[in-house]
């Protein structure tokens, strides 16, 4: 995996913060694209992840987008970070 942090993200909350560097850790301690996608469900589940980011998968990586804090539909313009696999 290689992850690339594209922008700065907003820590405007620690469960944010803490959401955010549980997202690397799972991106990190992924070994194929199956894992990654398996390990960020099950963070999904565990947690408000949805509340605060944004992700998605393009055929060979993963795109995270950080929301707003002031409108929780609406995501930052630029995405946080890219993963290839």
């Amino acid at each position: 995996m290689k992850v690339t942090i594209e922008h700065s993200f907003c820590p405007y909350s620690e469960e944010v913060t803490d959401l955010y560097f549980r997202i690397i850790n799972t991106i990190l301690f992924s070994t194929d694209e199956a894992e990654l996608r398996e390990s960020m469900r099950q963070l999904e589940e565990k947690t408000p992840l949805h509340e605060y980011f944004t992700y998605g998968y393009g055929a060979h990586h993963l795109w995270v987008c950080q929301r707003r804090p002031s409108d929780k539909t609406l995501v930052f313009k630029h995405r946080i970070m890219l993963v290839e696999f």
